[in-house]
C-alpha cells in the first residue's frame, strides 16, 4: 500500500500535468507588458534596479502561463546596443539578432533589467515603440526604449546630458525613443528630471564590459 506522502506527490504531479496539457497559447490581450523600458548600466557588477520591468504571460482563460520564452527584440532600434553580458545568469543574449531572452516562472511572470546603451549625439534614429516583446513567438507589445547611457561610453555621465539636449533640440523635436525617459511620447523637462534622478542615484556608473557588435 502506498504511503500518504507518496500519494500526495503523485496527486500533485497529476495536477501539474493536467495544467500543462490544458494551457493554451499566450494571448497578447490578456498578458501584461510594459509600454516603456529603459536600458541601464551597472555599479560593482550589479545591474541598476531603476531599469527593472516585468512581463506576465497569460492564456485565453487569463491563467498565468509558466515556462514561456519571453524575448525583448531590439533589432528595429539601430541607435541602441545591448551588453553581451547582462549580469543575469537567467538571461540569454543573441547579439546577432539583438535580443534578450528569459522564461516565465510559475506565476507567469518574468523580470528583466536590460543592460545597454545608445551611440552618441546626432545618431538618434528610432522613434516611439521601436522594440518588440514576444511570448513564444507571439508579439505581445511594442514598447518605447530609452537608454541612460546615451553616448555609449563609461556608463552614465555628464556627456549623456549633452546627447539628450541634442535630441531635445533636433529640428522639429522628433520624439526619439532613446531620450523619452518617462515614456510619455514626448521629449520634455520631465525626461530630463528622470535622467538627472538616475544620474544622481549612481546605479549606472559602469557601461557594458563588452557591447554586442
Amino acid at each position: 500500500m502506498r504511503s500518504m506522502p507518496t500519494l500526495v506527490v503523485v496527486a500533485m504531479l497529476s495536477v501539474l500535468s493536467v495544467r500543462q496539457s490544458v494551457a493554451g497559447p499566450v494571448v497578447p490581450g490578456n498578458s501584461t507588458v510594459p509600454t516603456h523600458i529603459t536600458l541601464v548600466g551597472s555599479r560593482s557588477s550589479i545591474a541598476d534596479a531603476i531599469g527593472v520591468y516585468t512581463v506576465v504571460a497569460r492564456d485565453l482563460a487569463n491563467n498565468p502561463h509558466d515556462n514561456v520564452s519571453i524575448v525583448l527584440d531590439l533589432s528595429g532600434c539601430s541607435d541602441l546596443t545591448l551588453c553581451s553580458d547582462q549580469l543575469d545568469a537567467r538571461a540569454s543574449v543573441n547579439c546577432a539578432a539583438k535580443t534578450v531572452r528569459k522564461f516565465t516562472d510559475i506565476s507567469g511572470s518574468v523580470s528583466f533589467t536590460v543592460l545597454g546603451s545608445s551611440n552618441g549625439a546626432g545618431n538618434a534614429t528610432t522613434l516611439l515603440n521601436g522594440a518588440k516583446i514576444y511570448g513564444e513567438g507571439t508579439l505581445l507589445g511594442s514598447p518605447t526604449v530609452s537608454a541612460l547611457d546615451l553616448d555609449g561610453s563609461h556608463g552614465v555621465g555628464i556627456n549623456d546630458l549633452s546627447v539628450w539636449l541634442s535630441d531635445f533640440g533636433a529640428p522639429g523635436s522628433p520624439p526619439f525613443g532613446r531620450s523619452d525617459f518617462d515614456g510619455s511620447g514626448a521629449l520634455d523637462i520631465n525626461d530630463l528630471s528622470v535622467w538627472l534622478t538616475a544620474y544622481g542615484a549612481g546605479g549606472s556608473t559602469q557601461g557594458c564590459a563588452t557591447s554586442c557588435p
